[in-house]
């Protein structure tokens, strides 16, 4: 899902849990996975749709306080 549609979702409260995990595509890679409140999940991806991935956490971290999110859990 893209930075525009995240924001969107948030602000209409649709927003159940934020995470930051470790991308599949590479170990030492973040990116940052939503979930819905009706239980869908997405990634965050750009403007060209892939899927946007952090090199390190504190870069994850602040991607989400750009966004408008305060709380996120991290699983490593």
């Amino acid at each position: 899902m893209k930075e525009h549609e995240i924001k969107a979702r948030r602000e209409e409260n649709r927003v159940d849990s934020v995470k930051i995990v470790r991308s599949p595509s590479g170990a030492g890679e973040w990116v940052i996975l939503f979930k819905e409140i009706d239980g869908k999940s997405f990634f965050l991806i750009s403007d060209d749709d892939q899927v946007c991935s952090y090199a390190t956490l504190d870069a994850a971290v602040e991607a989400l306080d750009t966004l408008g999110f305060a709380r996120a859990e991290v699983l490593f």
